[in-house]
């Protein structure tokens, strides 16, 4: 609140301080200069005033008119004293045709007659050095030219400067996007301000009036194309409210899917557990040891890290097709049953490539045993041609087996584990790999052995607030 009345009081300000400024603009201007034909300007003001009452609202907020014109015509046909003249009824009529705002009537008294002055002033200084150079009519359409710009100038700086102080916003911001844009649009109408000048000196009064008519007609034609847009803006924010709606739901059904895809995983990686109890839990926490090295190499995008964790986690799933008798027993595998243990690979490849949305992991199952030298399956893969999902893998399927207890040795020492890792790398390792497990090797090795001993699937960072929907339980 305190921020907001010291906001509200700097407006006060500087409202105060334009208010005070166009008045001693208006005043001055009638010591100045005499008005020569009160007629000819009463007939300007009352085309300017009702340029200013025909302005055309906007859909988005706004207004426009060309009332300016009559500022910048009196401005080079009667000085100083009429152009703040039209400029003050100009003011006076924008309050009664919009909304009625003593705050804004102050403001808008104040620079547009301040702009009004400094436009005439301007155009005195052009009659006093060009007057004897240029033909009457050239020397006109320079002056209307020139006085639209100061209107422009004096105008625009005050407008920007006051929303760019209620809006809290850099002023050379606010002067680009609220009025910079207008600048050709003054500059063209003020030689049209020139041109009207010199209708009304050769031909008159009525001329003048005749030669306002186009201008009624553009005001017409811009009012229906008003309508018009704000017919089409209404119908395309009902379009988009109904997009917004259909992507909610599409968004809601997504997540749906991907909680069900959730739990389709939870539930093979359980079903693994429960068959093969001796390496209960080493899914889950390659897959986490995998994230932490695939982060740490610099990977950032989410489907890639997810496919990655997929991968990891899902890496046995071809035992399923290893029958009991070779998957549970006790004694050294037979080179026959080694054989046939080899093909896991590739059954768990053919189990996830049937689900779209695991095939990219699919590719990591299929080469979770390949090695970094070439002497692994079941292809033979060396180097970079096994997938980084894979090589990355590899370490932590390594590193956990080595420390978890089996029914046939006890689990070896964190120190030990990274030994054999660091011999291998090169070989059976991708080096760069092997390089971000040592970096986080410290952490790993405080990690309690076997946990965590239930999924807790990766979710990218957009999910991962403890309030987001469909979030894994932990």
């Amino acid at each position: 609140m305190p921020a907001r009345s010291s906001l509200r009081t700097r407006e006060d300000w500087f409202i105060a301080l334009a208010f005070a400024a166009g008045s001693l603009a208006f005043t001055s201007a009638f010591f100045l200069q005499p008005i020569d034909d009160p007629v000819g300007l009463a007939v300007v003001v009352l085309l300017a005033g009702l340029t200013e009452a025909l302005s055309v609202r906007l859909y988005f907020g706004g207004w426009v008119s060309v009332s300016f014109v009559g500022t910048a015509m009196a401005a080079v046909l009667f000085g100083p004293p009429g152009a703040v003249t039209v400029a003050a009824v100009i003011a006076l009529i924008g309050y009664f045709r919009r909304e009625r705002a003593p705050r804004k009537l102050a403001f808008n008294f104040g620079h547009e007659t301040l702009a009004a002055f400094v436009a005439a002033m301007l155009v005195v200084g052009v009659q006093a050095a060009l007057g004897s150079y240029l033909p009457r009519s050239v020397l006109a359409l320079v002056e209307g030219g020139l006085a639209a710009l100061a209107l422009f100038a004096v105008d625009g700086v005050a407008v920007a400067a006051i929303i760019s102080l209620t809006a809290q916003r850099s002023f050379g911001t606010t002067f680009r996007g609220n009025i910079g844009w207008l600048f050709p649009y003054y500059g063209v109408l003020g030689l049209v301000a020139g041109g009207l000048a010199v209708i009304f000196n050769e031909l008159g009064v009525a001329a003048v009036a005749v030669m306002v008519l186009p201008l009624v007609l553009a005001r017409y034609s811009v009012t229906q194309f008003v309508e018009r847009t704000r017919e089409n803006v209404v119908r395309l924010e009902r379009s988009n409210e109904q997009l917004h709606r259909a992507y909610i739901e599409i968004r809601d059904m997504s997540e749906q899917l991907r909680d069900a895809y959730t739990g389709t995983l939870e539930s093979l990686v359980t079903a693994l557990d429960v068959r093969d109890q001796e390496t209960k839990g080493h899914s889950v926490r390659v897959a986490h040891h995998a994230m932490d090295i695939a982060k740490l190499l610099g990977i950032k995008d989410e489907e890639e890290l997810l496919t990655i964790y997929r991968g990891a986690l899902m890496h046995d799933v071809g035992k399923i097709g290893v029958p009991d008798a070779i998957l549970l027993k006790p004694d050294r595998l037979t080179e026959e049953e080694w054989e046939f243990m080899r093909r896991h690979p590739a059954m768990g490849y053919r189990i996830l490539a049937q689900v779209p949305y695991l095939r990219p992991a699919a590719k990591i199952v299929l080469a979770h045993h390949e090695r970094w030298d070439g002497k692994g399956y079941p292809r033979g893969l060396a180097g970079e041609a096994i997938p980084l999902g894979a090589r990355i893998f590899a370490v932590c399927d390594t590193y956990d087996a080595i420390i978890s207890d089996r029914p046939y040795r006890r689990g070896q020492s964190p120190e030990a584990a990274l030994a054999e890792i660091l011999r291998c790398a090169g070989t059976q390792f991708d080096p760069e790999v092997v390089e971000a497990f040592e970096a986080l090797f410290p952490r790993w090795k405080q990690e309690e052995p076997g946990t965590p001993a239930r999924p807790l699937l990766y979710l990218p960072a957009w999910r991962q607030a403890d309030d987001a929907p469909g979030r894994a339980a932990s």
